[in-house]
């Protein structure tokens, strides 16, 4: 026998495992224990470490890239709320002068922030899981082999969490412009043109 394969049982070192294994063929065969060449090894723990280790920085590097992503969309959902309080001042000074709450006024900022991030949330999804489902079709129907790499697929459990941290996002942005809108004086609101 020339060549055999092990691999060790999770937790243990593959360094640990060859040097067992190479004392107990050194005193199966009666090889002097300073002879270091008569058993060669080949342990690729190292290289798979450095693997793994490649996949965790872009696992990283693409949450880092999500994180940045969602707190550019709260920033702009958030712009776009002040914009819509400051155009609706008026609506939402008659609103208080008809007895709205603030607590009314801060549900129905938030609520529109909600919709407005939700729904372009859910857009983003559909295009997102069509391009990878356009690509997926491609590679099947043409027979592509990617080697380490399955067909793309979209993890639903991903897809429902990213989702409801858009949703809590969106309602994060609407915060600020909603306790503004809140604080509107009526009468003043009325008297703006």
């Amino acid at each position: 026998m020339n060549f055999f394969a092990m691999t060790p049982k999770p937790g243990i070192p593959a360094a640990v495992v060859e040097e067992k294994v190479k004392a107990l063929l050194m005193k199966r065969h009666k090889v002097a224990p300073t002879d270091l060449k008569a058993f060669g090894s080949a342990n690729v723990e190292k290289e798979f470490q450095d693997v793994q280790g490649l996949f965790a920085g872009i696992a990283g590097f693409s949450w880092l890239v999500s994180i940045g992503t969602i707190i550019a969309g709260i920033i702009g959902v958030g712009n776009i709320m002040l914009i819509v309080v400051k155009e609706r001042t008026k609506e939402i000074g008659i609103r208080k002068a008809l007895g709205a709450t603030p607590l009314s006024i801060v549900s129905l900022i938030i609520q529109e922030s909600i919709v407005i991030t939700g729904f372009a949330g859910y857009i983003g999804l559909l295009a997102g899981t069509g391009l990878i489902a356009t690509i997926e079709g491609f590679m099947v129907d043409n027979n592509v082999q990617a080697g380490f790499f399955g067909p793309p697929e979209v993890n639903p459990t991903v897809a429902v969490t990213a989702t409801i941290v858009l949703v809590v996002a969106g309602a994060l942005a609407g915060l600020i412009p909603a306790t503004k809108a809140a604080r509107v004086n009526p009468v003043v609101a009325l008297q703006e043109e």
